[in-house]
């Protein structure tokens, strides 16, 4: 025991030397370029200077969300995003059907309730599938149905959701039900069509795969989402009316101050984005990384909480014993290496690594061989080097394909 002690403190990095890395899925690294506009000077946000940056923001955002149609670019987390939506397609005592698939699904059903909407809470536990099937029986239940809130990829458990099948399953029995998707993990990890899927309306934020600090929330929505928008019904709004920021998109503006510090961060960010092959290849990154983990985890013997549908932008590992917390402290407090811990009830059972934006491979092969570390000095039973080869032998068939 003294030996391994011995070599344990030999292996650390000394305070000075040593890197945070941060691999949660969210915030998630902001990149280099986001970094140096931060401390840019500022424009005035009714300069004709600054008209065009946001123009190229915008036209970047329509990119990512593939739309057509505006989004709106509101100073706000991405609960505020999706609170947005709900204000803006819904109106009081309207009929919503939400998908509680982790703790941020069951987050939009006190949203819709607190805005007097009739809501049913559909809940899909950890690990749980729910498919085409599920949502008839769901819909037909609860009929009529007059919008239905689907959360892409659920943060809290690594689950990702078809969005595209739900919502054409959904239309099966309401041809006109509303579709609002929190695509706040899922932008930049897994392809999502706006206006090819007639979603009306899709949520994101800033601090996932787009690599900037948290602070703004996006909206993008159809043409059948903004006939919704539109209506001229009692829906209370005034800061989140999208009228207004679908209205001043137009011009290159935002209704009200925006942030301007952190738009023009988006606007480097999404520039490197566009650079390296644009949102697909963003996708196609977040996909390689968590396939790799994927593999890791099954080398180490390690059971994922979401194996049936796993989600790109995040996977959660299952850690025996209920001393997940203790992995995540160690992974952190000794090697610098920020992963996420479960939440609620899944605290003491898993850890949650992200794969969103700026993260390369270097960066999670690290990550995985500080897991084998930590998890060989807490007593568990790992090959060390089992899970850092899994995960590379994944990476290097992906790379040749």
């Amino acid at each position: 025991m003294e030996v391994k002690s011995r070599l344990h403190e030999a292996g650390k990095l000394a305070p000075m030397i040593r890197k945070n890395r941060l691999m949660t899925p969210g915030p998630a690294p902001v990149h280099p370029g986001a970094v140096a506009a931060a401390v840019e000077p500022l424009p005035h946000h009714r300069a004709q200077e600054f008209k065009p940056r946001f123009a190229a923001v915008h036209s970047n955002l329509q990119s990512a969300f593939r739309t057509e149609g505006p989004v709106g670019v509101l100073a706000c987390s991405g609960t505020g995003a999706v609170e947005a939506a709900l204000v803006n397609l819904f109106a009081r005592d309207d009929r919503v059907l939400v998908l509680a698939s982790g703790k941020f699904g069951a987050r939009w059903a006190d949203v819709a309730e607190c805005f007097g909407m009739q809501v049913r809470s559909v809940p899909i536990g950890p690990g749980a599938s729910f498919g085409a099937a599920e949502m008839i029986d769901a819909m037909t239940a609860f009929q009529p149905v007059d919008g239905v809130v689907i959360t892409a990829s659920e943060t809290s458990t690594g689950a990702a959701l078809d969005v595209r099948a739900l919502a054409e399953a959904a239309r099966s029995i309401e041809p006109d039900v509303a579709v609002v998707v929190d695509a706040i993990t899922a932008i930049g990890a897994m392809p999502i069509e706006t206006d090819g899927w007639n979603l009306d309306a899709v949520c994101g934020g800033s601090q996932k795969a787009f690599m900037i600090p948290p602070g703004l929330g996006f909206v993008a929505c159809s043409a059948r989402g903004w006939q919704r928008v539109q209506e001229d019904r009692d829906k209370p709004r005034y800061y989140f009316d999208l009228r207004k920021y679908g209205a001043r998109a137009a011009d290159g503006q935002t209704p009200f101050t925006p942030a301007t510090s952190l738009i023009l961060e988006m606007e480097a960010a999404l520039s490197a984005i566009d650079e390296a092959g644009g949102i697909g290849a963003l996708e196609t990154n977040a996909q390689r990384l968590a396939a790799a983990t994927r593999a890791a985890a099954r080398a180490l013997n390690l059971e994922l909480l979401s194996a049936i549908a796993p989600s790109a932008a995040v996977t959660a590992i299952k850690i025996a014993g209920g001393c997940a917390p203790d992995v995540v402290a160690a992974m952190r407090n000794e090697h610098g290496v920020f992963v996420a811990g479960g939440q609620d009830e899944l605290k003491p059972h898993i850890i949650r690594i992200g794969h969103l934006g700026y993260i390369d491979e270097v960066d999670l092969l690290g990550t995985l061989a500080t897991l084998e570390r930590v998890l060989g000095d807490m007593g568990h039973a790992v090959t060390m080097g089992a899970g850092v080869a899994a995960a590379a032998a994944v990476l290097d068939e992906a790379s040749r394909a």
